[in-house]
């Protein structure tokens, strides 16, 4: 399937005073409201993209964002020659030897679980005792990383799963044909992946043993300059969660 392009050209080449003028830093990004989503005139906007594309200008950086699935950022960021950047990735050690990150670019809401209407799992729940029962079967993104926390959880608890390398709207649509339970999500995710579905389909489970919103950044090969990621790591706010 062939990429979709949406041009954001900064003020100059990709950082002033870094080497001599390059092609546009690619930056490759998944359709995933609300973080990243492309508008009729060709741009991308979102609660990474828009404050994203702030930075990049205030820093200079011509860029180009690139649309692509997930499995493919990480073969090109990990393995890839060409400079590239993910956009709104979590940063974890394995993926740190293997690239480089950004100052986050936005904090999440805690964890939540998307369940179906009708699932037994409340409000204020255990997620790691949700787990551990094998209750309910949980359905995960191959590849993903929900943080550190649950990561390990994952890990070490004898989770009930189902893993697929499908995207969050595909994931839902297997939920709602009873492939599994639940799925875990953001919230600021979850509450546009309900408002595709019926009213009162799927419902958001916040849990108590959850820790903070994690943090999406920039994930970059070791081709993209370390003083290129410095200038936009000064020109990117701190972050706060949507409320």
């Amino acid at each position: 399937m062939g990429c979709l392009f949406a041009l954001a050209v900064g003020r100059g080449a990709w950082a002033a005073g870094v080497g001599t003028p390059a092609e546009p830093l690619r930056l490759l990004y998944q359709e995933r409201p609300p973080y990243t989503a492309l508008r009729p005139d060709g741009t991308v906007e979102g609660l990474l993209a828009t404050p994203l594309n702030q930075a990049l200008q205030r820093a200079g950086v011509a860029h180009r964002w690139e649309i692509m699935p997930s499995q493919r950022h990480m073969l090109l960021v990990q393995t890839g020659d060409a400079p590239v950047c993910g956009v709104g990735w979590f940063r974890n050690p394995e993926r740190e030897a293997l690239g480089r990150f950004s100052r986050p670019i936005y904090r999440d809401l805690p964890m939540a679980g998307l369940v179906r209407a009708e699932v037994e799992l409340a409000d204020g729940a255990s997620m790691a005792k949700t787990l551990e029962a094998r209750r309910l079967t949980l359905l995960t993104k191959e590849g993903f990383s929900y943080g550190a926390q649950i990561d390990r959880w994952l890990q070490t608890l004898p989770v009930k799963r189902v893993s697929t390398g499908n995207e969050p709207p595909q994931l839902v649509r297997m939920l709602l044909a009873q492939r599994a339970e639940w799925m875990i999500v953001a919230p600021e995710e979850g509450q546009l992946l309900m408002a595709q579905h019926p009213p009162g389909s799927l419902r958001l489970v916040q849990f108590a043993d959850v820790g903070p919103g994690l943090e999406r950044h920039l994930y970059c090969n070791h081709s993209v300059p370390a003083e290129l990621l410095r200038r936009v790591d000064e020109a990117l706010p701190r972050p706060s969660p949507a409320r």
